[in-house]
Order: C-alpha cells, then structure tokens, then sequence
C-alpha cells in the first residue's frame, strides 16, 4: 500500500508542475523587484499576493497559498505563507486529502531582476491510507528572474531545490514556478 501512495504523489506531481506554470500572484503595494527609489513611506514595504491553482479529473488538486511580504530594504524582502491544498485520486482506491501548511521565506535581490529565494514550509495532512495526519518539513533554496513588462505587470520564474526530502513530499527537485505579478 505504501508503494501505491508514494506512487500516486509521484506520478501526479507532472500536474503540479502544471499548475505552478499558471500560478498568479497579485500584489497589493506594486510589485515586488528591486528598485533603486528610496521608500519614504512604510505602507509601500508591504505586498501581498498569493498562488491559485486547479487541476480537475481523475485527479484532483487545489491549491489556495495566501502571502504577505514586508520589504526590509529595497534589495532583501520577508514574507510569510499560509496554504490549503486539496487531492483526490479516483485511480487509487479514491485517496482524498485535505492538506494544510505554512511557510516563511526570504528573498534578496542582486539586481533589479535576479534573485535569490529561501523558504522554510511545513504541510500538515494525510499522506497515506493509516488516516494518520503527519507534519512535512521543506526547505527550498534558490533564485529567480522578475521580468517587468508594464509599470503595475511583471512575469517572473523561480527555480527552487527541496532539501529536506521527505518520503511523502508532494515536491520533486528542481521545483518551478512561473507565474505573472499584478499590481492593485
């Protein structure tokens, strides 16, 4: 049984893969990237956002990941996460889980667009058939590109490498995320 649940998280992980490439961040306060202009007020240090996404069918998965930042200085920003992601698989004897976690994550700005990124998350569900809820410790590191393409609009792409592997982690190395950036 525990073969056809490992088995079940890695051959759906290619949807989640997926489902990253689609994910869409909104930030409140403009977007996050580095910029050369001092910030007088500290109201503009805060952004927030978050990641959307959905795959239906056999498999199901829904992922709703909240997020606040706070911009220390104009180059290094901190943020924090909450999540809740939702699985089904029809194809193994109906899994369902509901899974819910958080993270902290910093990231550093080298220049208006690269970055390096670092996040500590912790998922919390039933990753098995036991019934048992279980803890799921993750720690990404890695970097990224924040391509402006408007003053309010940016796409970026974040590469990232879970060093904590856990036999039940829903996460395959390296992980990617794309997404685009909308400032309100």
């Amino acid at each position: 049984m525990a073969g056809m649940i490992k088995r079940f998280f890695l051959n759906r992980l290619s949807g989640l893969v997926v489902l990253s490439f689609f994910s869409i961040t909104t930030l409140a306060q403009g977007l996050e990237t580095y910029d050369s202009s001092p910030k007088t007020d500290w109201k503009d240090k805060f952004y927030v956002g978050g990641n959307v996404g959905a795959q239906f069918g056999t498999f199901t998965f829904i992922n709703l990941a909240p997020l606040v930042g706070f911009k220390i200085t104009d180059r290094f920003s901190i943020g924090t996460q909450i999540q809740y992601q939702y699985f089904r698989d029809n194809s193994v004897a109906s899994f369902e889980s509901h899974v819910f976690g958080y993270s902290g994550f910093a990231r550093f700005f080298f220049t208006q667009n690269l970055f390096a990124h670092t996040e500590y998350q912790v998922l919390n569900g039933r990753f098995d058939n036991s019934g048992q809820r279980s803890n799921i410790p993750n720690l990404f590191i890695g970097g990224g590109y924040m391509y402006p393409i408007s003053d309010n609009v940016s796409f970026g792409i974040v590469a990232l490498y879970e060093v904590l592997r856990r036999t039940y982690s829903p996460y395959r190395n390296p992980t990617i995320n794309v997404g685009v950036n909308v400032g309100l």
